[in-house]
C-alpha cells in the first residue's frame, strides 16, 4: 500500500498589517483625540499632551485646531505686551502688542523655510505644511508661558522706571519660554526613528537670533520714542550696549 504524504497544512499568516505612516507626516504616536476642539481643550493638550497635539494637528481634521492655536498665539503674546506698554502708557499700550505680535510671526515666517530644509537633513520625512504646524504649535506654547508669567512683569511695571531691568526680565522670560517652545519641536523630533537633532540646533540658534534682532528693528518696545519705528539700523548687541551705557550715565 502507497504511503501518501499528507500535504503540509497551511501557515497561518498574520492578519495584522502595519498601516504606513502618511508620507510627509512626522511619525509619532497615536493621538489621543480632544473630547472636543475647543479652546479650553487645546490649551489642555497643549500643556499635558503636546505630543499626541503634534500628531493631530497634522492631520487632515486638525484646521480647527489650528486655528486655536493662532488664536491662543494672538491673544497671549497681545496681552504681554499690553501689560510692557503699562511701563510708558500712551502710545505704548497698543504698538508694544502690536510690535510683539509682528515681531513673533514674522520671525516664525521667515525661518520657517530653514526649519523644514534643517528638518529634512537631518532624516525626517515631512512636508512643509507638517513643519509648519509643529512650529505653530511651538510658538503657542511660547505665547502661554509669556502669559502666565505676564502678572510678574506687571508687578515690576508698576513700580519701577528703570527701562534697562524691564528689557532684561522680559528677555529672561523670552529666553525661558522659548526653551520649553523649542524643545517641543525637539521632543517630537526624538519619538520618532531619527536620533540625534544636530542640524535643527543651528537653526534653533538662528530663531532666537532673529527674534532678538526682531526686537531692535522694531523699538521701542519697552519706553518711549519720538516716532513709532527706529530711525537708524543695529546689530541687537550693539544696542543692548547702547541702552546699558545710557543708564550708566543717567545714574
Amino acid at each position: 500500500m502507497n504511503n501518501e504524504e499528507e500535504p503540509d497544512e497551511p501557515v497561518m499568516e498574520n492578519e495584522t498589517e502595519t498601516k504606513p505612516a502618511d508620507e510627509g507626516v512626522m511619525p509619532m504616536p497615536p493621538p489621543l483625540p480632544l473630547r472636543e476642539v475647543s479652546l479650553a481643550n487645546t490649551i489642555d493638550a497643549l500643556l499635558k499632551r503636546r505630543l499626541s497635539l503634534l500628531q493631530q494637528i497634522q492631520d487632515e481634521d486638525g484646521a480647527k485646531l489650528g486655528r486655536h492655536l493662532l488664536l491662543l498665539s494672538l491673544a497671549c503674546l497681545g496681552i504681554f505686551g499690553f501689560i510692557l506698554g503699562l511701563s510708558s502708557g500712551d502710545r505704548q499700550l497698543w504698538s508694544a502688542p502690536l510690535k510683539i505680535i509682528t515681531g513673533v510671526a514674522v520671525s516664525g515666517l521667515i525661518t520657517l523655510p530653514s526649519l523644514y530644509i534643517f528638518s529634512c537633513l537631518n532624516g525626517l520625512d515631512v512636508s512643509l505644511r507638517s513643519v509648519a504646524a509643529v512650529l505653530g504649535a511651538s510658538l503657542a506654547l511660547v505665547s502661554l508661558l509669556l502669559i502666565g508669567l505676564a502678572p510678574v512683569l506687571w508687578i515690576f511695571t508698576q513700580s519701577t522706571d528703570s527701562i534697562v531691568f524691564l528689557g532684561m526680565l522680559s528677555l529672561l522670560f523670552w529666553g525661558g519660554s522659548l526653551v520649553f517652545g523649542l524643545g517641543l519641536i525637539f521632543k517630537g523630533v526624538s519619538a520618532t526613528a531619527v536620533k540625534g537633532g544636530e542640524y535643527l540646533k543651528i537653526w534653533a540658534f538662528i530663531f532666537v537670533v532673529v527674534t532678538l534682532q526682531m526686537s531692535t528693528a522694531l523699538r521701542p518696545i519697552i519706553g518711549e520714542a519720538e516716532t513709532l519705528l527706529p530711525q537708524e539700523k543695529k546689530f541687537f548687541v550693539n544696542h543692548w550696549m547702547d541702552e546699558l551705557s545710557g543708564a550708566t550715565e543717567i545714574d
